[in-house]
């Protein structure tokens, strides 16, 4: 069973029209609701799974940079598929699809790999991407992408790692449920009979974590495109300083840029090997320190960086001398 966690719908109206004599509207906020969702449908083949995880490790290994696959259900033949459709190559820190029409001959490739005729009968149906080596979690650039997209939504992260992070997200009709993966993915039945239910979603999260290696299409590695993209107008800094500020994007919602800051800084601890405790603790010690906030700011309204300072000063210094 699945709980609702975010409702999309918070405002109602209702009107009362009486022609010539009256025109009434009572519009309503919601404050609360509860829901509940139960997925009886098929569970994600362990092989099919496995050629996802194998597909990611691959495009971050080779391509250096996430990549994602769409999700179908197929209730007639009571399975799953999966595909990853031309994207982007080296993107690094996003997952971006090519807007590629697909041809009649790669639909059939894509069938077959399904071992299914081209039928209607496949549902599009959710999404898995990774992220990297960075930890799994729900960005609001994801949570913009997927809320209007039905159906179960998978992020994959620390790809380097021998066990993966998994965190789910279910929705339906804007609105959002925290996913039963127990559901999705069969724990053993003799494993399941020992344990109570409520710890079923977390040992499913945990088996779907695990690495093994299968093979996967050939044609997901083509589908990986290099393209030249557009560098983005950097601020005009005299001294070119190696702090490479990018101008804000001040029109996104404050929320967006708090989220957006917080998945960066995720997923370059990532790369550079530095814990969530680590970059933690040092943001505290830094939001804390008066002084430290001072050379902070002052540095980044300058585009220098405190080493540049510093080596700036023993030069003063040594002339002094």
């Amino acid at each position: 069973m699945m709980t609702l966690t975010q409702l999309n719908q918070t405002k109602l109206s209702e009107t009362k029209d009486v022609p010539g004599l009256l025109s009434c509207r009572v519009d309503y906020e919601v404050k609360s609701a509860q829901g509940r969702l139960d997925y009886t449908g098929p569970p994600i083949a362990p092989e099919l799974w496995h050629q996802v995880l194998s597909f990611f490790r691959w495009t971050h290994k080779e391509m250096n940079s996430e990549s994602q696959v769409r999700l179908y259900v197929n209730l007639r033949l009571g399975r799953w598929g999966a595909w990853a459709f031309p994207q982007e190559a080296r993107t690094g820190m996003t997952a971006r699809e090519l807007p590629v029409p697909e041809t009649p001959e790669q639909a059939l490739t894509r069938f077959a790999s399904w071992n299914s005729e081209p039928s209607d009968d496949w549902l599009y149906f959710g999404t898995v991407h990774h992220h990297c080596a960075a930890s799994a979690f729900q960005s609001s650039t994801d949570e913009q992408n997927e809320r209007n997209q039905d159906g179960l939504h998978l992020t994959v992260g620390r790809m380097d790692a021998e066990h993966h992070d998994v965190h789910a997200r279910f929705y339906l009709g804007g609105n959002a449920y925290e996913p039963d993966l127990s559901r999705f993915w069969a724990v053993d039945s003799a494993l399941a009979a020992l344990l109570p239910p409520e710890v079923l979603p977390l040992v499913a999260r945990f088996q779907m974590g695990a690495k093994v290696t299968m093979d996967f299409p050939d044609a997901w590695r083509a589908n990986l495109i290099e393209v030249r993209e557009q560098r983005r107008e950097r601020r005009e800094l005299v001294h070119a300083p190696r702090w490479q500020l990018e101008l804000p994007e001040v029109d996104q919602p404050y929320r967006f840029r708090l989220d957006d800051a917080l998945e960066d800084i995720h997923r370059r601890s990532g790369h550079n090997g530095i814990t969530e405790q680590q970059w933690l603790a040092e943001l505290g010690r830094l939001a804390a320190d008066d002084v430290s906030q001072l050379l902070f700011t002052t540095c980044l309204e300058h585009g220098v960086h405190p080493d540049e300072l510093l080596a700036e000063l023993a030069t003063a210094e040594t002339a002094m001398a």
